[in-house]
């Protein structure tokens, strides 16, 4: 049934929901001019860094085009094994091998150095230097000697059984997809 009651409190409820309604609107008209000016401050390190990260990726692939079929042999400065690596394996190399010194976090080769670093940071299955790197079509292929170079040097064995898994890694072509 109509009663004045049920339109009283229909009114004060439709009435106290129009209220919140612009309470909330104006708490955020409020808050606009914050967010706008944050959004000021912060997206342009935001947009510099997307941009950056797109110029980066643009110079990497061009990069993988041009050093297509470049081999990379990758040591570190660990004090037990950087001898052994440097003047042992390193001489025992073909020369078109190009050799990349790591040194902590920093890498040791020529300018290029950002790009030998996406690489060594983009091996997905972390075994341990010494790494060999590759560059087929465009793709980065790596691999892992940690295991025999050390069972090699602990183990004073002759590095040819070494030097013939290196070799063959780098003269082997593209893993078939089957």
């Amino acid at each position: 049934m109509f009663s004045i009651e049920n339109l009283f409190d229909k009114l004060s409820n439709g009435l106290a929901t129009v209220i919140k309604a612009l309470a909330i609107l104006a708490v955020a008209a409020l808050a606009l001019p914050f967010i706008i000016i944050f959004f000021i401050l912060i997206s342009p390190s935001l947009i510099t860094s997307h941009i950056q990260d797109k110029k980066f990726q643009k110079e990497y692939e061009l990069y993988l085009q041009k050093m297509n079929g470049t081999c990379f042999f990758c040591y570190n400065s660990r004090k037990s094994s950087v001898v052994f690596a440097r003047d042992v394996i390193v001489p025992e190399l073909d020369s078109v091998i190009q050799i990349v010194f790591v040194e902590g976090q920093e890498i040791k080769y020529r300018p290029d150095s950002k790009f030998i670093s996406k690489m060594l940071y983009s091996i997905k299955e972390r075994k341990g230097f010494p790494y060999l790197l590759k560059i087929v079509d465009e793709q980065v292929l790596n691999c892992s000697v940690n295991n025999q170079f050390y069972s090699t040097m602990i183990g004073k064995k002759p590095i040819e059984p070494l030097l013939t898994r290196i070799n063959s890694f780098f003269v082997s072509g593209p893993p078939s997809s089957n």
